[in-house]
């Protein structure tokens, strides 16, 4: 399920809401990072560098823009066991565990899309700016697209996983 729902979130990206940004460079939301956030912290390595490379990839053909995110979806994927380890409960993951909301909670959903979204974001912005010069005036705009993007991201999270409609489907 993982494959499908990250193929169409970058579909989704690149067709339709790559103008979703209410201020400019301020905002500019990953939705596509919201596929990647649910691969299950049980994954393998492989599986979460691969998945991160290819949502990049993917970004980075629809939207033309040579490599910038597939830098940013690799390392943030090579990264995730190490978030996943991180933000581990202290009796660690059930094997039926997924990064929902109903599984792991609110604070730990919260932290780690925002965590996670920091880090695409600040990768995004070392590649996208090459001088040194120029990462003052663009690391404010990273954290502002880092927050906006975990608002979207959870609010997509709530309209997939709603709480109400799990309720009335057990």
């Amino acid at each position: 399920m993982t494959l499908p729902r990250l193929v169409l979130m970058v579909f989704l990206q690149a067709l339709i809401l790559r103008d979703v940004s209410p201020l400019g460079q301020w905002t500019q939301p990953q939705w596509a990072l919201w596929a990647l956030l649910l691969i299950p912290p049980q994954a393998g390595p492989f599986i979460k560098l691969i998945a991160g490379f290819g949502m990049g990839l993917g970004l980075d053909l629809a939207m033309g823009t040579y490599g910038q995110h597939m830098v940013a979806g690799t390392v943030l994927g090579g990264l995730l066991p190490s978030l996943h380890r991180l933000m581990a409960p202290r009796e660690g993951y059930e094997v039926n565990d997924r990064p929902t909301l109903k599984d792991m909670g609110s604070s730990w959903l919260l932290g780690f899309t925002l965590l996670c979204a920091l880090i695409y974001h600040l990768a995004l912005m070392v590649v996208t700016e090459w001088y040194w010069h120029l990462f003052p005036a663009a690391l404010f705009p990273a954290l502002t697209s880092a927050a906006f993007t975990t608002l979207c991201c959870l609010m997509t999270h709530l309209m997939v996983y709603s709480p109400d409609r799990r309720k009335a489907t057990s």
